[in-house]
Order: structure tokens, then sequence, then C-alpha cells
């Protein structure tokens, strides 16, 4: 993949690459998309990510790949996000270049044309770390400068299917320190330990006390996901949350209701409940049925 900053890399396939990974081929008769658009969960390893990018490339071999990934930084110092997410503006505007001119396509199609319209984009995302991710791409999207993302209705994406691994989770103090300090061990994991915490209860005073659960970074992305605006624009085609009572970073409490929050508004939601797969490894429990959640998903057989 080629690098454009710490956390933007893209993957263009060669003319006469194949698939061989996965039997579960996409029909012909089936919209192939025009890129795909995935974004990890926090501090996510190089071969966790190579699972799922090879597989993306097998299941569609002609289409583009755009990684995001996510850091703590980006919560930490969530104004420092925009600008490393920026770079993977050029992309999306060189695959849809109606992105570059917020609202063009819709006022120059009906909104019936615009449903009937196949989907462009699929996106998967993982974890909090994932749909943060995707939060701030749609306000740079949004966006007249990078500096000062501001989110603007009349801003369409392209016709997009979105897979929800483990999120979206609600702030839970014990849930988000584990998840701060996954990967940390001896003497690293204590010395960090007090640091993570003071982290945790600043959110929590700042965002759960003062902010009564309605700011911060958590919240906006609960918001931003079910926004209604991307329903009277027709961007969002369908959803599936993909979860299990096992995740001890996302409880599936908060998964399942902010899918009925979703449904509620009339976004089309599946709900693929795993049984006892931990947090972001529900492809570990069981990879054929995990695929072919993603391939109907797209191709509309939920």
């Amino acid at each position: 993949m080629t690098r454009l900053s710490p956390c933007v890399y893209v993957y263009r396939p060669e003319p006469s690459t194949t698939g061989t990974i996965e039997e579960l081929p996409t029909s012909s008769s089936k919209p192939v998309p025009k890129l795909i658009l995935l974004a990890t969960w926090m501090g996510a390893r190089d071969p966790h990510i190579a699972k799922y990018l090879l597989q993306y490339r097998a299941f569609f071999p002609t289409t583009p790949i755009l990684l995001v990934r996510s850091e703590p930084r980006h919560f930490t110092r969530p104004r420092g996000a925009p600008r490393e997410l920026a770079p993977a503006l050029p992309v999306l505007h060189s695959v849809f270049p109606e992105l570059a001119a917020p609202g063009k396509a819709s006022s120059s199609n009906s909104a019936a044309i615009l449903k009937a319209n196949p989907p462009q984009l699929l996106i998967h995302a993982w974890s909090n770390g994932g749909t943060n991710s995707l939060h701030v791409l749609r306000l740079l999207l949004a966006s007249t400068t990078t500096s000062t993302p501001s989110l603007d209705p009349r801003c369409d994406l392209p016709r997009y299917t979105l897979v929800l691994d483990s999120t979206p989770g609600a702030f839970r103090y014990w849930a988000a320190f584990r998840a701060f300090t996954t990967g940390l061990s001896g003497i690293v994991y204590w010395l960090l330990a007090p640091l993570m915490h003071a982290i945790c209860l600043h959110y929590w005073l700042r965002h759960e006390i003062l902010g009564r659960g309605k700011t911060g970074p958590l919240a906006a992305v609960r918001k931003g996901l079910n926004d209604e605006r991307l329903l009277s624009s027709w961007s969002e085609v369908r959803r599936t949350y993909v979860y299990s009572e096992g995740d001890k970073l996302v409880h599936w409490q908060d998964v399942e209701a902010h899918a009925v929050e979703a449904e509620r508004k009339g976004f089309v939601v599946r709900r693929e409940k795993f049984d006892g797969s931990e947090h972001v490894a529900h492809l570990r429990r069981d990879a054929t049925r995990y695929w072919r959640v993603v391939k109907e998903t797209w191709e509309g057989e939920c």
C-alpha cells in the first residue's frame, strides 16, 4: 500500500489482479464497489489489518482500497486528527469527483433516481476508533478548509453500505481504560496506567458529568452515524452491526441501543450477534459467517 500519512494508506490494484482467498465470489450481476474504505480500530497492528485487506482484495480484485488507521492520540488530542486524515480526501475526490462540489449531485438528480442507484462505496469500520475516523472524514468532506471542519447539511456522501464491527459504544470508564491499555504489559503498563486513568477521569468529568453524556467524540460519533441527513440525501443504503456479548470494551447493549435508534429513524439495519467473541475478534470466531455477512450487506441480501 502507498503511505499518504501516518494514518492513511491507499491500495491501487494492478489490472491483472485476481482473488484467491475465500470462496465467496461476488456474482457478476452484482455491483462492484468503486472504492472500499477500511477504518480500523485504535492501535490495530499490521498483521491483523492484513487479514481483512487481503480478503477484500480477493473479493473485489479491481477495486482500490483506502485504509484509515486510528491512534490513541486521535482521542487524547482530537484537534490533530483532521490533519492526519486529510490526505484521504484526494483519494475520495479522485474516485467520486462529485464530492468536491457538495450538494451538486442531489440538486441535479431527483430523490427517486438517487434512491434507485446501487451503492458505490463499501465502508467497514471497527470499534470506536474506526467510527471516530469516519466521523472526522465526513466533517472534512463537508468543510471548505481542513483546519476548521464543520458539518454542512448539504454534504452528500456517495451511495454506500456500512459494516460496523464492535461499534459504536458509549463511554464506560473501565471499558475505556482497557481500550487505552490493551497491548501494554509489565513495567510499561504500570508506568502508563496512572496516565490512562487521568485521561479517562478527565473525559468522564468533562463529557459525562458536565456534558451530561452529550459532548465528546463518542457522543459525536453515535449522533453522526444516525444523522438523518444521510437518509434525506439517500447516501446510506444499508448497514450491519456485528457485535457480541463477549466484548469487554464495547458493551453489546450500547450497540443494540444504537441499532434500535437507527431503525426508528428509518435506516435499513441488520444485527449480527456473534456468540462469545471478543472485541473486534468476530472474524476469528467464525470467518465463513463473518465474510458472508459482509458480502450480503454489500449485495443487499440482508
